[in-house]
């Protein structure tokens, strides 16, 4: 599958199915990602004023080092040319991942149907630095449907070849219908971030981020939203 980015061609998007649901995963081009860490490089900068964007109280991130901080959806932020492609494309990665559930769950088909509106309703950006971490969550909330990640800066410990520990890494649960008994145990896909990653998943879709060691940045984003028809 292939989706237009408006000025800049085509980017692939893969879909990576589980057991009722599935993970869209999109490589962003250069220029989006550039874009969005200048955007980032602002909302996390040393100012006193936007101390007021803090998100520490409404995430589970365990961030004692770095940052967590809103990204407001103005009606002002939302006439930048760069912001508005942005969004447009991700909503249409919504619509994406909702034509891929009804193909892998025919019998959403008499729920849903081609008229569905997408609403991204809120974003916000992580800076993580060495020890901080995100424990086992999920983004339910009473209008999320879907939800992301995209990673815009990863410390080269994380993606080195030699790695072989789950330092940085994410990891997606998506039962917890385990027997240990019958040695059946939740499912668990676990990735390696790189700049550019951008993955669109059900909100309901528990995940966690382990901490790493030594110098760089994982800095990611993340958005909820809204579904209806």
């Amino acid at each position: 599958m292939t989706e237009e980015n408006q000025n800049e061609g085509q980017v692939e998007i893969n879909w990576m199915p589980l057991t009722s649901a599935g993970i869209l995963k999109v490589k962003l081009p250069d220029q989006t990602v550039k874009f969005l860490t200048e955007l980032t490089d602002i909302i996390l900068s040393d100012d006193p004023d936007l101390d007021g964007l803090s998100y520490d109280d409404r995430l589970a991130g365990q961030i004692k080092e770095g940052k967590q901080r809103l990204i407001p959806l103005t009606e002002e932020t939302k006439k930048s040319k760069a912001m508005s492609a942005f969004l447009t494309f991700s909503n249409n990665l919504c619509l994406e991942w909702m034509n891929a559930y009804m193909h892998y769950n025919p019998k959403a088909m008499a729920t849903w149907n081609d008229t569905i509106s997408v609403d991204i309703y809120e974003f916000w950006v992580n800076e993580q630095l060495a020890g901080d971490y995100n424990p086992l969550h999920n983004h339910c909330q009473p209008f999320a449907a879907l939800s992301s990640i995209i990673y815009l800066k990863v410390p080269e410990q994380i993606t080195s070849p030699s790695s072989n520990s789950d330092d940085g890494r994410i990891k997606f649960l998506w039962s917890d219908r385990g027997s240990p008994h019958m040695l059946e145990f939740p499912g668990i896909l676990s990735l390696t971030p790189e700049v550019g990653d951008y993955y669109v998943f059900p909100a309901w879709l528990n995940h966690e981020v382990c901490p790493f060691r030594g110098e760089g940045e994982r800095r990611s984003l993340s958005w909820n939203a809204k579904l209806w028809f």
